[in-house]
């Protein structure tokens, strides 16, 4: 209780943060990068307590997180973003196992493996992330994706289609009024 922040652990410090987040019993905590620069031992308790507290106090939690290895204990469900919008949502063994959006697909592939062969190569994601203030018109993945519709994906915001298994994604390889060399279905009905 008489120590700064500085004078703290890491560890000791996401406990703290936590107790303060949970003085008011809410309903529901928003954990943003509850693990960040934690040694793995660390991390395992901090997410090991979030999840006791989770059951104990019957609340939900809204993990934020780049980190997938979290994403894959924790989760029941996945929300895959690219420029602040969701593209690709559903169970966890669904987006891990049937990833359907090109990113979520790309995210997957540049996971570091154990036991790989020293000369293999991670695959990394073409491209840079675009300026906020400066978006793409169209799908805002398509400078990136190595399954954009030429002439398509660059004009045409993707809708949210619905997938199996209460899964959804924001693609027009998906979309039934998009056919497959990217143009829209005459049969269906125009957005």
């Amino acid at each position: 209780m008489d120590a700064y922040s500085f004078q703290l652990s890491g560890g000791l410090c996401q406990r703290a943060m936590i107790a303060i987040a949970l003085a008011c019993q809410p309903a529901l905590l928003i954990a943003d990068e509850p693990t960040t620069a934690l040694d793995v031992t660390t991390q395992a308790r901090i997410l090991d307590l979030l999840l006791e507290l989770k059951e104990d106090l019957a609340m939900s939690i809204l993990f934020i997180t780049h980190d997938l290895g979290v994403v894959a204990e924790v989760a029941d469900e996945v929300a895959v973003m690219y420029l602040g919008k969701v593209v690709e949502y559903g169970p966890v063994s669904r987006i891990f196992h049937q990833p359907s959006h090109p990113y979520t697909r790309a995210l997957l592939r540049s996971i570091p493996t154990f036991g790989l062969d020293r000369r293999h190569r991670l695959q990394a994601i073409p491209g840079l992330v675009p300026h906020p203030s400066r978006r793409p018109v169209g799908c805002s993945y398509h400078p990136r994706c190595d399954a954009a519709i030429a002439g398509f994906c660059e004009q045409n915001v993707p809708a949210t289609t619905r997938l199996a298994d209460d899964a959804s994604v924001q693609c027009h390889l998906y979309d039934p009024a998009v056919d497959d060399a990217g143009r829209p279905d005459p049969r269906m009905a125009t957005r």
